[in-house]
C-alpha cells in the first residue's frame, strides 16, 4: 500500500490551499511540523528548513503546491 504523508504547519497559506484542494479519494496522513512528533518525522525525512507544504509518497519527496496537487491527482 502506498504511504502518503503531507507535511504542513498552521498559518501556511500554501498548506491550506493544498489541504482544501485534495482530490477526491486521496487521504494523505497530515503531519504538523510545529508539534514535536511532526518535527521528528520531518527530521527523519530530512525535511527540516525546507519550505512547506511537502508531500512524501513512498519516500519520494515532492515540494510546491502545484507539484503536490498534480502528484495527488495521479494517485487518485
Amino acid at each position: 500500500m502506498t504511504e502518503i504523508i503531507l507535511f504542513t504547519k498552521p498559518d501556511c497559506k500554501k498548506c491550506e490551499y493544498v489541504k482544501t484542494h485534495l482530490p477526491e479519494g486521496v487521504h494523505p496522513r497530515m503531519v504538523n511540523t510545529t508539534e514535536a512528533e511532526g518535527l521528528a518525522e520531518a527530521a527523519y525525512y530530512e525535511l527540516l528548513n525546507r519550505n512547506l507544504p511537502i508531500l512524501v509518497v513512498d519516500d519520494e519527496v515532492y515540494e510546491g503546491s502545484i507539484v503536490i496537487l498534480n502528484k495527488l491527482k495521479e494517485l487518485a
